[in-house]
C-alpha cells in the first residue's frame, strides 16, 4: 500500500508534508467565586444544553425554507409556509411547551445567534406584523422579549457553554450529568 500525503515543494526543492490537524481550544479550569455562582453556571449549562439543538434546527429549517421559497412561485409561498408551520407544530409543540420560561428566553437568544435575526423579525416576516405583535405581547407577559438579540460579549457564559458543547469539553457535575442525559435523550 502506498500512502500519498498532501505536500508542497518549497523554494529549495524540499518536499514538505502538509498535515491538517483539528482545531482545539485551550482554556484554564474555570473557578467560581462561590458555590452559588457555580450552581448558577451549571443550571445555565443544563438549560443551554436543552435548547441549543432546537436553535440549531431552527437555523437549518429557516435556511432550508428560504432556499425552497426561491424555487417556488411567490403565489404559493403563503400556502407552503402554512403547511410547514403546521408540520413544525406537530413535531415540536410538545417539546417547546415543556420548556421553562428561562429556557424559552435562552432559546430566543440562540435563535438570533443561529439566524442573525431576532425571533420577532422572523415571525413578522413569515406571519405578519399583527401576529408578531401578538406573540411579542404574550412573551412579555412571561417577562420575555422576542426582540432579544444575542451578544457574544454580553452572553459570554452562554457562548462558553456552546463552545464547550460543540467541543464536548465541559462535564457538569455527576448529578447534573444524569439529569442532562435524560432530558436530551429525546
Amino acid at each position: 500500500m502506498v500512502w500519498e500525503l498532501p505536500a508542497y515543494i518549497d523554494e529549495n526543492g524540499d518536499t514538505i508534508p502538509v498535515v491538517f490537524l483539528p482545531s482545539i481550544t485551550i482554556r484554564s479550569k474555570r473557578f467560581f467565586k462561590s458555590a452559588r455562582d457555580e450552581k448558577r453556571f451549571n443550571k445555565l449549562y443544563q438549560n443551554v444544553r436543552r435548547v441549543y439543538p432546537l436553535a440549531k434546527e431552527a437555523g437549518r429549517r429557516l435556511t432550508a425554507l428560504e432556499e425552497r421559497l426561491k424555487t417556488i412561485p411567490e403565489a404559493k409561498h403563503r400556502a407552503y409556509t402554512k403547511a410547514l408551520e403546521d408540520s413544525l407544530k406537530k413535531e415540536y409543540k410538545k417539546e417547546l411547551m415543556a420548556l421553562t420560561v428561562t429556557q424559552g428566553r435562552i432559546l430566543i437568544k440562540l435563535v438570533d445567534r443561529e439566524t442573525s435575526r431576532s425571533t420577532y423579525s422572523i415571525v413578522k416576516e413569515f406571519r405578519g406584523s399583527f401576529e408578531a405583535f401578538m406573540w411579542q405581547s404574550l412573551a412579555s407577559l412571561f417577562g420575555s422579549n422576542l426582540k432579544s438579540t444575542y451578544d457574544s460579549e454580553e452572553d459570554r457564559d452562554i457562548e462558553i457553554i456552546i463552545k464547550d458543547i460543540e467541543a464536548e469539553a465541559y462535564r457538569p457535575p455527576m448529578k447534573l450529568r444524569r439529569a442532562t442525559s435524560h432530558s436530551t435523550a429525546h
